[in-house]
């Protein structure tokens, strides 16, 4: 009699442990973030972080966690939130030609201070002119980054328009059409082909943020490095989610994700790639390397010739109904507010 109550007992206690461990399983939702990057890159460190914050802003009841192989390839990305095969990606504008142009006026020169500032400056352009509902309208806009201010790193020394002429540069696609006008040979290429174009060289010269320098291993190949105020260019980042798992989410993590993503987001990764580039500034030193900021004197020239980029950019939105003189004129207003 007393073995059947206590076995009765015992089966009732392991009943409400299971009942109770369901439930709260039940409670915690668990989603999956694409990632194509090194688990070691200060990006996907920065990205971790970010979860981490989530998590413990939900009470450890919403976790993401950051796949390790790539399910796509950078310019995928976006398309795997749009598909549902991710619950968030994040990715960068330029890889999809044509998808993001109004977000991509953050590549334009001369923008950007800093990653930080430019970050802020972002999300409050973008989703208070109400740009997002434009180019995210099939997936849920999480927050918004732009990488620190783009230089230029030579074999040998660049001071005025003229030392350019003929040098043959890496860049992005972005980058193209404004090396050409500067007077470089423009090699488009991938970031991570640059080390060996400059160790070979294929390319005398690059475009990057100064994080690049020490990410790509770049410091002892390029002896030369000139600044300019607002970066020579910025790349715009999203991170963005499927539309099903947002509107699968509970009022209280979709809270979540508004307070620790949006703008205390965009900062948060602006700030992360500030001291990513603070470190690769810092190892160019270091090793002896020149750097130089452009002379005042010298900037207007720079300035006119690619002035192009600022006229092509308000056509392109203007054939959008928008007007792309004021939304210029604001997010510079917002930057400057941002500092």
């Amino acid at each position: 009699m007393l073995r059947n109550s206590i076995t009765a007992m015992t089966g009732g206690l392991l009943i409400a442990a299971t009942v109770g461990y369901s439930a709260a399983s039940a409670q915690t939702v668990r989603l999956r973030m694409a990632n194509w990057l090194p688990p070691k890159h200060h990006l996907t460190l920065a990205l971790k972080a970010w979860t981490e914050q989530v998590k413990k802003a939900s009470g450890g009841t919403l976790r993401i966690r950051i796949l390790k192989a790539p399910l796509a390839k950078p310019p995928g990305q976006y398309d795997l939130a749009r598909n549902n095969i991710a619950d968030i990606a994040w990715g960068v504008a330029g890889y999809t030609p044509g998808r993001f142009p109004l977000l991509r006026a953050w590549e334009l020169p001369f923008v950007s201070p800093n990653a930080e500032v430019g970050s802020v400056a972002a999300w409050n352009w973008y989703t208070q002119n109400k740009l997002a509902g434009r180019e995210f309208n099939d997936t849920h806009l999480v927050l918004l980054w732009v990488h620190g201010p783009g230089a230029l790193h030579t074999k040998t020394k660049v001071t005025k328009i003229e030392d350019l002429k003929g040098m043959k540069l890496r860049v992005g696609g972005g980058g193209v059409a404004m090396a050409q006008k500067l007077g470089a040979v423009p090699v488009a290429m991938s970031a991570t082909k640059a080390h060996e174009s400059l160790l070979r060289g294929t390319t005398s010269g690059t475009l990057f943020p100064w994080e690049a320098l020490k990410g790509f291993r770049l410091i002892k190949l390029v002896k030369y490095h000139l600044e300019f105020p607002g970066g020579l260019y910025a790349t715009p980042f999203f991170m963005t989610m499927s539309k099903k798992t947002w509107n699968g989410l509970s009022a209280k993590h979709k809270a979540v994700l508004n307070r620790v993503g949006g703008l205390a987001g965009s900062r948060f990764m602006g700030q992360q790639w500030d001291i990513a580039d603070a470190t690769g500034r810092k190892a160019t030193v270091a090793n002896g390397n020149v750097i130089a900021t452009i002379d005042p004197k010298e900037y207007p020239r720079w300035r006119a010739k690619v002035q192009f980029m600022f006229d092509e950019w308000i056509a392109r939105v203007g054939k959008k109904g928008l007007n792309g003189k004021a939304l210029l004129a604001d997010l510079r207003k917002r930057v400057a507010a941002a500092k």
